[in-house]
């Protein structure tokens, strides 16, 4: 099935017969070149913000924070150098920029894209997946979120603080935390405004940052001609080889010193995790356009003041800007440094997305803030949790000097995850042989694993805190899916059993426990149950299962309404769905429909905008003629004449025991309680189901899975709820508890 979408125009040429093609394909080109343009300043300010401000603590990150030296020697300096630049030109620029970015899922990036890729490509070749690679791959994509949510966590104060560093003026520690707090607070208060909206603010902002840093640098390059021509021999490899065999700081410590250059790449993860925000090409052309080549100039400018003044390593940034334009550069690097969180946490946006795509975390409400670019997503929960976790870290921590030792570890484990995944990529999706495969991806992991074991170090300082940020996270993810799998093979046990029933003359099934549609119907036809002339709206996860509510009401009431909607809700991977596609109906037997409703990923389902009471509405009047029972469905569009009343125990409006229970006896008994209450006995009513798990009672279960058990409620308990996710605050909704082992 493939939904339509409404486009803009019809299919007629423009008047003027061909004399207007030309025209028309021109403002076509200029459109599609203003689009992209617009696309690269975004991507410029979303993208690129983390590398752009990595200047601020890069070499002091290399030498006073992992060589322990203030006084670098003009050798050290472009030694120090050459690593930074071919650190860039290496993990940047040929293996993100030129080959990973080029492993998208449905314009999507990030380690969540090369598992779609894996697991949807061996399917296609009719190479099914084992059970341990499918379950190792979708565990890497796991682990690969995990991690860059731990670095989000790390990234926004460090940038932030290490902004603040440059004010020449002597402030507090705890004053430069406050400045720093109400920073991060307005970065995640306008996160609700899209991408989309950020790229256009702070991609001048960048691009501005960006000359300026270059300015910098060429600056610097022509103050000190000496030492400009020393730094730039840091370009040739040899440096490299010089660095880790001949020089101060050779073999070990020129091992240990990668963990201060790590910080010269750091958002390289982010960079393909935002490849759905802009798409591959906008981002390419920002990097080698502008990105690469300021970055390049101004870190030689920086080492060629290094050169002169090694002892200004402290502070190397500042130390290097002329005394007038102190002030204005400070004020520039503050407002780099808030833009530069936002590559990480749109990046973590995307992968949130994706992994409920996989049913690896709980229900979330993903917001699509541009219709156009699928891949611009804004979820509340994710914002919110992961401030908290950034003002807790700059609150702890107090300053950019202390974050460089938690910085590092899970920005090259992932690194490492993706390096792992391109290996699989290219074997299974591209069809490489062994050699080209081995020959691109061996120099690639080998630079990954020593940037990777450098940084290992540093778990005994405080890169313990975004590890343990990742495991628990992984853990919980893990924990989710283990569950989910659990309830599914528990599902597909009850389908089994039923189909075996149904099979056998004579048996119908009990009402009490029917999960399919033939079931269900087998169980109405011989059932003597006394059907009300209310019409109910239950909602279920899949178009062929019967929710548990039915028979749950069924047996508490002994009676169930005339009318049986079974709503499942899809959500396709167009922006819109127009409304004759909008629902797929089949009428079954003894009062009993199924309905599917399809929505576009750009189509909230908020209280606001009734889009599934307005669907419903719609396909009753198309059938009610046909299907009179339908016809309290009619008037669901109608909100002043529906009755604002939410029944259940944890719904958005809370009521009394005593009126939830009046309300379900409404649903189900019809006659003088009915009537007593003033409620329309044809009105329609959604039920909604509140899942509780348990372990079987007749099972013998260990502590561990007793644990899980429990871990997997809390999450599923404290998911978005049916009624708030579907936008049914405020309608008569009946929410039934059930218990359901696992």
């Amino acid at each position: 099935r493939a939904p339509a979408v409404e486009l803009g125009g019809g299919a007629e040429g423009p008047p003027g017969g061909a004399g207007g093609a030309p025209k028309e394909q021109d403002a076509g080109r200029a459109f599609r070149a203003g689009h992209f343009a617009a696309l690269v300043v975004g991507a410029t300010g979303v993208v690129f913000g983390d590398i752009g401000t990595s200047p601020l603590y890069t070499f002091s990150g290399i030498f006073v924070d992992v060589l322990k030296t203030n006084d670098p020697t003009p050798e050290d300096v472009r030694d120090a150098f050459a690593m930074i630049f071919w650190a860039l030109t290496f993990v940047v620029g040929f293996k993100y920029v030129c080959i990973v970015m080029s492993v998208s899922h449905h314009g999507e990036g990030g380690t969540f894209a090369m598992t779609s890729k894996i697991l949807e490509s061996s399917e296609q070749d009719g190479k099914p997946v084992g059970k341990t690679m499918r379950a190792a791959v979708t565990f890497l994509g796991m682990l690969g979120l995990a991690l860059l949510a731990g670095d989000g966590c790390i990234t926004p104060p460090v940038s932030v603080l290490g902004a603040l560093n440059g004010i020449p003026l002597a402030i507090s520690a705890d004053a430069q935390v406050a400045i720093a707090v109400v920073v991060l607070l307005f970065v995640f208060l306008v996160q609700r405004r899209g991408s989309d909206f950020i790229g256009r603010i702070a991609g001048p902002v960048m691009i501005v940052w960006f000359a300026a840093i270059a300015a910098l640098g060429i600056y610097n390059l022509f103050q000190h001609p000496g030492a400009a021509k020393l730094v730039a021999h840091g370009l040739n490899p040899s440096c490299l080889v010089s660095f880790w065999t001949q020089g101060r700081y050779r073999g070990a410590d020129a091992w240990r010193s990668l963990a201060g250059v790590v910080l010269s790449v750091t958002g390289a993860e982010a960079l393909y995790a935002d490849l759905g925000h802009f798409g591959r090409g906008p981002i390419s052309a920002a990097w080698f356009g502008l990105v690469y080549p300021c970055l390049v100039v101004q870190y030689m400018g920086q080492a060629a003041s290094l050169c002169v003044n090694g002892r200004g390593v402290n502070n190397p940034f500042f130390q290097a800007v002329p005394r007038e334009m102190l002030w204005p550069m400070t004020i520039l690097a503050v407002f780099a440094a808030v833009i530069a969180s936002q590559a990480m946490i749109s990046g973590l946006f995307s992968l949130l997305a994706q992994a409920q795509a996989f049913k690896l975390v709980p229900r979330i409400l993903v917001l699509h803030t541009n219709p156009d670019q699928q891949g611009q997503v804004y979820i509340p929960e994710a914002n919110w949790a992961l401030c908290i976790a950034c003002l807790a870290m700059t609150i702890g921590f107090k300053s950019s000097d202390s974050l460089a030792g938690a910085y590092g570890i899970t920005v090259t484990s992932t690194f490492l995850i993706s390096s792992i995944l391109l290996w699989t990529v290219m074997r299974r999706v591209w069809g490489w042989r062994m050699l080209p495969a081995l020959l691109l991806t061996v120099p690639i992991a080998v630079v990954d694993a020593a940037l990777w074991s450098a940084n290992v170090l540093k778990i005994v300082d405080s890169g313990w805190v975004p590890v343990v940020i990742s495991v628990c996270l992984c853990f919980l993810m893990h924990t989710y899916q283990w569950g989910r799998g659990r309830e599914e093979s528990v599902m597909a046990r009850q389908l089994e059993a039923e189909t075996s029933e149904l099979q056998r003359q004579g048996a119908p099934v009990a009402l009490a426990t029917v999960a399919t549609l033939p079931g269900l119907q087998a169980a109405l036809d011989h059932s003597l149950l006394a059907r009300t002339g209310k019409a109910a709206v239950f909602l279920t996860p899949y178009e062929w299962r019967v929710p548990r509510t039915l028979g749950a009401l069924a047996s508490l009431l002994g009676s169930l309404p005339q009318t049986i909607v079974l709503l499942s809700v899809s959500f396709e991977a167009v922006p819109f769905i127009s409304d004759e596609h909008r629902a797929a109906f089949t009428a079954l037997s003894s009062g009993v429909y199924s309905v599917v409703l399809y929505f576009g990923y750009a189509e909230p389902l908020v209280a606001g905008t009734r889009a599934v009471h307005k669907a419903l509405a719609r396909l009753a009047r198309e059938h009610c003629d046909e299907h009179p029972g339908l016809r309290s469905l009619t008037t669901l569009d109608q909100e002043n004449e529906r009755p604002r009343r939410t029944s259940c125990g944890t719904a958005t409006s809370p009521m009394a025991s005593r009126e939830a229970g009046a309300s379900a006896a409404e649903l189900g008994a019809g006659g003088r309680g009915a009537a007593a209450s003033g409620t329309d006995l044809h009105g329609s009513t959604f039920v909604v189901s509140k899942v509780h798990y348990a372990c079987f009672p007749d099972a013998k279960h260990g502590w561990w899975n007793r644990v899980r058990v429990a871990v997997y409620r809390f999450l599923v308990t404290n998911a978005r709820s049916s009624i708030r996710f579907l936008g049914l605050e405020g309608e008569e909704t009946v929410e039934i508890s059930v218990v359901r082992f696992v």
